[in-house]
């Protein structure tokens, strides 16, 4: 063995007995750590019995806390801020500001040396409530693509929470991530959550059911005409009517390929003497679907007395 081979072995067994000794000293010597863990989330316990209370949390200072822990260097690779627990119990707030105390806990041998915040104001107003439909949908769009669901639990879900709140409730949805359907119907369960009009979630509301159960596929989407069917009235009034030209449907490919067009079921025009909306409803084929966005479509109808030949010529009803 020649004389660097040999200073080069030596050098590293220097360097390996070097990093041994450095780990037994700060591992036994001198075992703990401190370190912070940034953004840990508020978790906020007791709002359904707020809610019992006919109040609801409308805004809180702070959602996130950042913490700092004492902890054995050794499970300092193991913990992250997941591993902390800040609770803020607002089962007792009551109408206005209220200043809430933090429960903050660490993993077990861990020890909480300082935290950014010890409390949180949180702001609380009278409760209510809102009915909204159902949206189930992916999380990110897709164009061309929507789930098609069947055996869902419920269409519907009850909103709670403060009246500010509530009045940004745009829709609720049971949103799924672009994987979790295949062009085969699996069964899935999805939380409930309550958007507004921007697609923002909105925190602090109850929601019931906080779940549902459906069986979903992926879908393909299809613009197609939409044909209006109505009855023909034979009265002394006079109806005109605008409604939308084209409507989305939804299914698997094979359904839809061959839908060129969707009709309406009749909408009886005689029976209406006033002017207002309708909503639309529909005469699919089986398999065929109404897409998300085509939801909630009307007709908007205009109502008017006919005028009569004597009532032309007096100039009754002209304009002036």
């Amino acid at each position: 063995m020649s004389d660097s081979v040999r200073k080069m072995i030596n050098i590293v067994i220097s360097l390996l007995a070097a990093i041994i000794a450095w780990t037994f000293v700060v591992y036994n010597d001198d075992p703990m750590t401190e370190v912070t863990y940034k953004d840990v989330p508020i978790i906020f316990e007791g709002e359904a019995a707020l809610i019992n209370g006919d109040l609801g949390i409308s805004e809180v200072s702070a959602t996130t806390v950042d913490v700092r822990l004492r902890q054995m260097r050794i499970h300092t690779g193991e913990i992250t801020a997941d591993s902390i627990k800040i609770v803020a119990d607002v089962s007792n707030a009551v109408e206005g500001e209220n200043g809430i105390s933090l429960q903050i806990s660490g993993p077990e041998n861990t020890q909480v040396i300082d935290a950014s915040k010890r409390a949180i104001s949180v702001f609380a107003e009278k409760a209510d409530s809102v009915e909204k439909d159902i949206i189930i949908e992916y999380e990110e769009g897709n164009a061309g693509i929507e789930p098609v669901t069947t055996s869902v639990t419920s269409r519907t879900a009850t909103v709670l929470g403060a009246e500010s709140e509530i009045k940004r409730v745009y829709k609720v949805a049971a949103q799924l991530k672009n994987g979790d359907t295949t062009d085969r119907a699996r069964n899935i369960t999805t939380t409930l959550k309550a958007f507004d009009r921007d697609g923002d979630e909105i925190s602090h509301l109850i929601i019931y059911p906080g779940e549902i159960n459906y069986y979903a596929y992926t879908g393909i989407t299809k613009e197609v005409p939409l044909k209006i069917v109505t009855d023909e009235p034979d009265d002394d009034y006079e109806r005109t009517w605008r409604a939308p030209e084209t409507i989305v449907i939804k299914g698997s490919a094979e359904k839809i390929q061959d839908v060129d067009s969707v009709s309406t079921t009749e909408i009886k025009i005689s029976e209406m003497y006033e002017t207002g909306d309708v909503e639309l409803e529909y005469d699919l084929p089986d398999g065929v679907y109404l897409a998300n966005e085509s939801k909630g479509k009307v007709l908007r109808i205009k109502v008017a007395l006919k005028e009569t030949e004597e009532e032309t010529e007096d100039g009754t009803d002209s304009e002036t």
